[in-house]
């Protein structure tokens, strides 16, 4: 290159570091160099045409500073003569990009001059090194992205964590004998991990995404990545949506569920789900937070919310969304028998009507009967009062249980024999890696794959424990008394709270629903399909609770497993009884007034 090639030119100079970890007098650095090149060559550097991006990818032309210079060589006259950089990867890592900034550069006739590997885009054969040069720098980051992977799958698969832990979790280091850190071990946040249950148990309790976190944000609960760059003023009802989904919060963790890529032209990055055979699985019992039974009673009322919001195959219109606000215990509970559309309220405050909302609303059904809510509410509770309390209603609910704790006993045992099957092989390849090593085989990978299985073992030990200490949890069956009860605190709760006993009740019928027919005569019949062992779900302690005759029994069997969700459908059953009375009770049939005396 001519020594005085840059003499006489406004010399802008390109400066670019792009990770947060770098330091920040590495821009210093090659402003540096870059003068000092244009000094050699004659020239001399115009402070107002330094331009420099700080921890910002050269993946994308996105970036502020170098998008300004592009815009002052657009300017006219052309501000600029000529820019040097350190190399051609500061102005782009993108095979693409780099195309496009050179043949920009060559119609404006503003050569660019790398100074570490001495491209000149002037000279005779500029495209050609440029574009070699380019499109290693392109591979480059294709060689960083795989390998910063194989490293993170690596961490995953050792236990480890591999950033970005959701709320709840901590990590902290763990060091080698020679002090070295070879991980962050992950464990629960003692403060944070009482949050995440209460999340669980407020949406059980019939509150809504958006209710809860009102609730939280009301009583200033810190909201994930409070303490963060990327911190948010409170909590809102999408972040709620994501605790409910995530099955770290049951043990269960996964890595690699999604691929990151950045859009085109841009450093905005987007993600594609990967196939499921990608995907790493683990099992981590000691990162558990929420049981399975509360897990399993919040996962079928996101199915039930988001079947609401979802059209039917056959065109009907979706039921009222459980535990949405709404002036009744019975909203979103009753439906016409005739058409199939919700009942709602209508009328004043003393006496408030149920009536079809296709009849009163769109004039499509013939149901015009009108139903009291306060009648149909003392009615319904009345009925569950008498079915329950009933010596059959009993004993088949007493059976029920007896059944369900033989089978959960079971399942227990052949998951225990899983696990402690997959511990004997673990431990087995254990002692064989410790033999490799006394007899002198000392390799890293030995000796990280010992460590690896080392964590498997503690896994399955951990999961032998809990199942054993489930299968220690005392359980009892239910006396009438007790059974009878549970409809008095339904009850209580309903006058109490409103959303949380709306969403009990709901769950003691199969769909969370029941059907009221209008009768000629001019009284109701309410039909649906009856979940019984509903009622007995300890929400307190998630654990059966009941005594046969003062006996103790201790069954190997999941605490809380007899829970409303986990109802089979066998147990669901069809059920008939009055929800009101016609005004003269001559018409009544005489099958009906013996039900309602």
């Amino acid at each position: 290159m001519d020594p005085q090639r840059l003499a006489g030119k406004r010399t802008a100079v390109y400066a670019r570091y792009s990770s947060t970890l770098q330091r920040e007098s590495s821009i210093e650095d090659q402003v540096r160099r870059c003068s000092e090149f244009v000094a050699r060559h004659g020239g001399i550097v115009d402070p107002e045409l330094i331009f420099t991006d700080f921890a910002t990818s050269g993946a994308s032309l996105a970036r502020p500073s170098f998008e300004r210079m592009m815009q002052r060589l657009g300017e006219k006259p052309c501000p600029i003569g000529a820019i040097v950089t350190e190399d051609i990867s500061r102005i782009s890592r993108d095979f693409v990009d780099a195309a496009i900034v050179f043949k920009r550069l060559q119609y404006l006739q503003v050569p660019l001059l790398g100074v570490g590997d001495g491209i000149d885009t002037s000279s005779k054969h500029a495209k050609l090194t440029y574009t070699i040069k380019s499109l290693v720098s392109d591979l480059y980051l294709d060689d960083l992205r795989d390998k910063t992977l194989r490293g993170l799958e690596g961490r995953a698969l050792a236990g480890y964590s591999t950033g970005g832990l959701p709320y709840g979790y901590r990590s902290s280091q763990v060091v080698d004998p020679d002090g070295r850190v070879i991980g962050h071990r992950i464990e629960l946040d003692p403060e944070a991990a009482p949050v995440v249950r209460r999340v669980f148990d407020l949406y059980l309790e019939g509150t809504s995404l958006a209710g809860i976190a009102k609730v939280l944000n009301g009583e200033k609960v810190a909201p994930p990545r409070a303490k963060s760059k990327h911190r948010r003023k409170g909590w809102i009802a999408s972040t709620v949506r994501a605790f409910l989904h995530n099955e770290l919060y049951i043990g269960k963790r996964t890595f690699k569920t999604k691929e990151w890529s950045k859009l085109p032209g841009t450093n905005v990055r987007r993600y594609k789900k990967r196939d499921p055979a990608e995907v790493i699985r683990k099992a981590q019992p000691e990162l558990r937070i929420i049981d399975d039974a509360t897990w399993g009673e919040v996962q079928a009322r996101l199915a039930r919310v988001h079947a609401c919001y979802t059209k039917a195959a056959g065109g009907s219109r979706p039921a009222s969304v459980p535990g949405g606000k709404a002036p009744s215990v019975l909203s979103g509970l009753l439906f016409c028998g005739v058409c199939g559309a919700r009942m709602v309220l209508s009328g004043g405050s003393s006496a408030r009507y149920l009536k079809c909302t296709d009849h009163s609303k769109r004039g499509t059904c013939a149901n015009r009967l009108a139903l009291r809510e306060d009648v149909a509410r003392a009615r319904i509770l009345e009925a569950l009062r008498e079915r329950f309390s009933s010596p059959a209603a009993i004993t088949y609910l007493r059976k029920r249980i007896a059944e369900q704790l033989g089978e959960l006993s079971r399942s227990a045992t052949a998951e225990l024999r899983e696990h402690a099957d997959r511990l004997d092989r673990t431990e087995a390849r254990i002692g064989g890696l410790v033999k490799f090593i006394a007899e002198g085989d000392h390799s890293e990978y030995i000796r990280q794959t010992l460590k690896d299985l080392e964590a498997q073992a503690g896994d399955e030990k951990a999961a032998i424990r809990a199942i054993e200490a489930r299968a220690r949890a005392p359980v009892r069956l239910p006396t009438p008394d007790e059974v009878v009860q549970k409809v008095l605190d339904l009850e209580k709760l309903l006058e109490a709270d409103k959303t949380r006993g709306r969403e009990e009740l709901r769950k003691l019928f199969e769909g969370g629903r029941i059907t009221v027919t209008p009768q000629p005569e001019g009284f109701y019949v309410a039909t649906s399909k009856l979940l019984p062992l509903v009622a007995l779900a300890d929400k307190t302690t998630k654990t059966p609770v009941v005594s046969d005759q003062g006996s103790r029994v201790s069954a190997l069997s999941c605490a809380g497993a007899i829970r409303p969700i986990s109802t089979p459908n066998g147990d669901a059953i069809p059920w008939a009884f009055l929800v009101s009375a016609p005004p003269d009770r001559r018409r009544m049939p005489e099958t009906w007034k013996r039900r309602v005396a």
